[in-house]
Formats: C-alpha cells, structure tokens, sequence
C-alpha cells in the first residue's frame, strides 16, 4: 500500500536523461503524479506526453529549484557526473531547496555501486560527497545504487559491435561477474522504496544472477537470435578511444573505476557479483533476467534508435 499523498506529484531530478525518464515511467506507471524536472521544456515533449508535469530549472539555479520543489513532498534526487566541485554545489543546491518547500523524503539514486570505505577513485568519493551533503541535511532519505547497467550495451559503439561484428567488448575481464541490472529496474526499486515510505537503508540494485564475460556474451546471443562473443577490450586502448571520442583526459577520468576494479578484484567482485537478494522494502523486488532485457530490446539493438548514455553509471 502506497503511503505517498497521490494528490501531489513527486519530484524526479533529471528527468529528460536516461535514468531519470525511467523513474518518471515507472512513477507514472504505478499511479503516481510527477513533476519532471528538466532543464528545457521544448526538449521534453515525450515526458509531456506520457502524463508528466515540466518544470524547468537547473541545479545550478537554486531560486529555479525551489520553484520546482513548491508544493512537493517526495523526491527521486540524482546529481549528474562532472567536477567535484560541480557536483557538490548542485548537490547542496538541491538539498537547500528540498529544505527550504519542507519535502518529507528523499530518494537519493547514486551513479554506480560504491566502495563503503573512503579511497580515491573518482566515482566513489562523488558518491561518499553526495551521500554526505544529503545526511548532514537531516533529510530522511533511502540510498540506491546499481551494480552496472545493461544500457551499456545499446551504446551506438557498443551497439554495432554487438550486431555487426558479434562481438561485446567491454573494459573488463572476462572473469569478472557482474550481476548486470538496468534503469528500469533501478528506478521501479526507488519508486517502490517512496511509495512504502521508506526513508534509510543503502540499496543495491543488482540483477538476478552475476555472470562473467562468455554468459553474458551467452544470454545476449539468445536474446538476439545470434551469436555474440566476448572480448575484454585493453584499458589502454579504451582511453585512447574516449579520448577520440570525447576529448583528451577523458579516457583517464572514464577508465578509473574500470582500473580500480582490475586492480582490486575482491573488492570488484564485492560491488558488482552478488545477485540481488531480497531486502527492508523491496522484500518482493524481481529484477528482470539479462536474456529477458535482450529480447525487450531486441528493436532498439537492429533498428535506428539510440539510446543515449551520458547518464549511465
């Protein structure tokens, strides 16, 4: 049963982008009222249409998002990837507003699964940073946090790897298991934890089952109708390529969490291995089989739609 007022909407951060158009469908989808926080109207018609209500603003515009949280009760909070020091004045800048229009809760969605100890990879200090703002805030607010996302996959590089070369080749070893979730998934489990009010707990939302590199390579096969093969792409090469792609040091910032799991696989496998297992809130959670996404997928992979990726952990 839900314990969210169905009358007000609830407020999702970075709607326009993958991972919070997501939470505004799975919101939606369970009956709920949503308003979208974009940073431009003209360029949300889709939120628009599906039911949403548009707000405009930007994190770095506290007075635009005290507007968007007027009359709000419940968020779904994510802060987008960039400098620390960007990160953390949009993160203040959302919990100054949430404070400021009297929101109940939180549900903070965090990039990627993170070391709990502090160490110096990049992501995970942004994560530590994020979650700190938010704790010292006095909000009540519930953590999630994937393991590694199955969107990955329909990365236009990515994405022509697999259906014209039947190849995956991901920065990672093949013996390393990930048990592979999706935003769709993450955002029906932050959805679900607002909806029965819960307001603590760190959740990681991970798939049913960690696999290595050769079954993943399996279930996308089957789901695809063909065979695909798994190559773990050389760390090297792959900043050399997000360098090209993106400009030069990028690859390096990109490529850290990659070196730090190759570097740490007790640790890797801590993160990214264990399926999902049940847990205070999301006591009934199923998450959806890898072969199982494929297939949901199955026109995204062959037809001319691409996803976009600048959000995904």
């Amino acid at each position: 049963m839900s314990t969210v007022d169905q009358s007000q909407p609830i407020l999702v951060y970075l709607a326009a982008g993958v991972q919070g158009s997501a939470v505004v469908r799975a919101a939606l989808q369970r009956g709920l009222k949503v308003r979208a926080l974009v940073r431009d109207r003209r360029r949300a018609t889709a939120l628009s249409a599906l039911g949403a209500e548009l707000a405009e603003g930007d994190l770095r515009d506290l007075a635009s998002l005290r507007a968007a949280s007027a009359g709000i009760a419940h968020a779904v909070l994510q802060i987008p990837i960039g400098s620390r020091d960007d990160m953390r004045i949009q993160a203040d800048n959302a919990i100054s507003a949430s404070l400021a229009c009297g929101l109940k809760s939180v549900v903070l969605k965090l990039a990627s699964a993170s070391r709990p100890a502090p160490c110096e990879e990049p992501s995970f200090v942004a994560n530590a940073m994020i979650e700190a703002v938010v704790r010292a805030s006095g909000l009540p607010f519930t953590v999630v946090r994937p393991t590694m996302y199955l969107e990955n996959l329909l990365k236009p590089s990515a994405r022509a790897d697999i259906v014209e070369q039947g190849t995956f080749a991901p920065p990672i070893a093949q013996s390393q298991r990930i048990a592979w979730t999706s935003v769709d998934d993450c955002a029906r489990a932050a959805v679900t934890l607002l909806e029965r009010g819960i307001t603590s707990g760190d959740h990681r939302i991970a798939g049913s089952e960690g696999v290595d590199g050769n079954e993943l390579a399996s279930r996308i096969g089957a789901g695809l109708g063909r065979h695909v093969a798994y190559h773990a792409q050389p760390l090297d090469e792959f900043e050399r390529d997000v360098d090209a792609a993106m400009g030069a040091g990028t690859g390096r910032r990109v490529a850290s969490k990659f070196r730090f799991f190759a570097s740490h696989p007790e640790e890797a496998d801590a993160i990214l291995a264990a399926p999902f297992r049940p847990q205070a809130g999301l006591e009934d959670f199923q998450p959806t089989g890898i072969e199982e996404w494929v297939r949901q997928h199955r026109a995204q992979f062959f037809g001319t739609d691409q996803t976009p990726s600048a959000d995904l952990g």
